[in-house]
C-alpha cells in the first residue's frame, strides 16, 4: 500500500489528505471482498458486485470517486506487472441528468396571482392581520423569489425602507447565499405599515413569542412552512417553487448570469443551466465561459 500511495503522490501530486482518503477507499473495497478472494486479482464482474454494494450506501458521485481511485490502483498494478488486464478502465456509473425546469409563469400571471390574493376578504381581528402578513410574504415570493427558508430568516433590521432594500440572510438548508435585493415601490409602503402597525399587533396577540428580531412572527410550536403551505393552497399553484423559478426565469431575460446568480442566492452559476429557455444553448455557452 505504501508504494501505491507514493505512486499517487509522484504521478498526481495529491495533497496528504487526498492520499489518505484514497487509501481509505482502497481498504474499504478490500474489506468488501470475501476471505477467499484476492482483491488484486478480482475480475470485472466481481468488482461490479462491490460497486453494487456501495451504491446502496453512497451517492453515485461518491461511488464514482471511489471507482476512480480503484482505477488508479489497477493502473499501478499493471505498471508493476502484477496484472495484465484492467477490469475497470474508464468505467463510471452514468449519473442521470437533472431535468430542465419548466412551467414558468409570465409577469402578467404573477401579478394576477398577487392581485387576486389581495382581493380576498378576511374576518376582522387576528385573521385580518394574518391576511396582511400573508400578502407581504406572497409579494416577497413573487418579486424577490424568496423561498420558505429565506422568508423565515428575514429580520426587521434587514429592511432599509429609505433605500428600498431588503437583506436576505443565508438559508443553510437550501444552500442559498446572503444577498441584498431591491424592493418594489408598492412593497416599501406595505413593509412600513407591517413593521409599524401589523407586526406589533401580531406580537401582542402571540401567546408564545413576546420578543423577536424576526420580521415574521410565528409561535414556538409553529413551523413557518405551515404559513407558506396555506398561501399555496389559496393561490392554487402546484408548488411555491414555481413562483420562485418563474421570477428567476424572468430575471434571466433582464440581467446577466452573474446578476441573476446573486439575486437568486445560488452558490454556483451552473444552477441556472436547468432553466429551460428558448436561448438555452446561448446560456450554456455563457456558463462555459465563466467556468473556464
Amino acid at each position: 500500500m505504501k508504494e501505491f500511495l507514493h505512486y499517487l503522490k509522484e504521478n498526481y501530486h495529491y495533497t496528504e489528505s487526498t492520499i489518505t482518503e484514497k487509501e481509505k477507499q482502497v481498504l474499504l473495497w478490500e474489506n468488501l471482498c470475501s476471505r477467499k478472494q484476492n482483491f488484486d486479482k478480482l475480475n470485472t464482474a466481481e468488482l461490479l458486485k462491490i460497486v453494487e454494494l456501495l451504491q446502496k450506501k453512497y451517492a453515485l458521485i461518491t461511488v464514482n470517486n471511489q471507482i476512480r481511485t480503484i482505477e488508479q490502483y489497477l493502473d499501478y498494478l499493471q505498471l508493476k506487472g502484477k496484472r495484465k488486464d484492467h477490469p475497470l478502465k474508464n468505467f463510471r456509473i452514468k449519473i442521470p441528468k437533472r431535468p430542465l425546469i419548466t412551467g414558468f409563469l409570465t409577469e402578467e400571471e404573477l401579478q394576477n396571482i398577487e392581485k387576486e390574493f389581495r382581493e380576498k376578504k378576511y374576518k376582522k381581528g387576528q385573521f385580518e392581520l394574518y391576511g396582511k402578513r400573508n400578502q407581504l410574504i406572497l409579494g416577497l415570493m413573487i418579486y424577490q423569489a424568496l423561498n420558505t427558508g429565506s422568508l423565515r430568516e428575514l429580520k426587521v433590521k434587514g429592511i432599509d425602507l429609505e433605500k428600498g432594500l431588503i437583506k436576505v440572510p443565508e438559508a443553510t438548508e437550501n444552500r442559498l447565499k446572503e444577498r441584498i435585493l431591491p424592493l418594489e415601490a408598492s412593497q416599501i409602503l406595505e413593509l412600513y405599515k407591517y413593521i409599524t402597525e401589523t407586526r406589533p399587533e401580531l406580537l401582542q396577540i402571540s401567546k408564545t413569542v413576546k420578543e423577536t428580531d424576526k420580521l415574521f412572527i410565528i409561535g414556538e410550536n409553529t413551523k413557518f412552512s405551515s404559513i407558506t403551505k396555506q398561501i399555496r393552497k389559496q393561490i392554487n399553484v402546484p408548488s411555491l417553487q414555481q413562483i420562485r423559478n418563474s421570477r428567476i426565469n424572468l430575471w434571466l431575460k433582464q440581467y446577466n448570469l452573474r446578476e441573476v446568480q446573486y439575486k437568486a442566492g445560488f452558490r454556483y452559476l451552473r444552477s441556472l443551466e436547468y432553466f429551460n429557455q428558448t436561448e438555452l444553448e446561448n446560456l450554456k455557452q455563457e456558463i462555459e465561459k465563466y467556468l473556464k
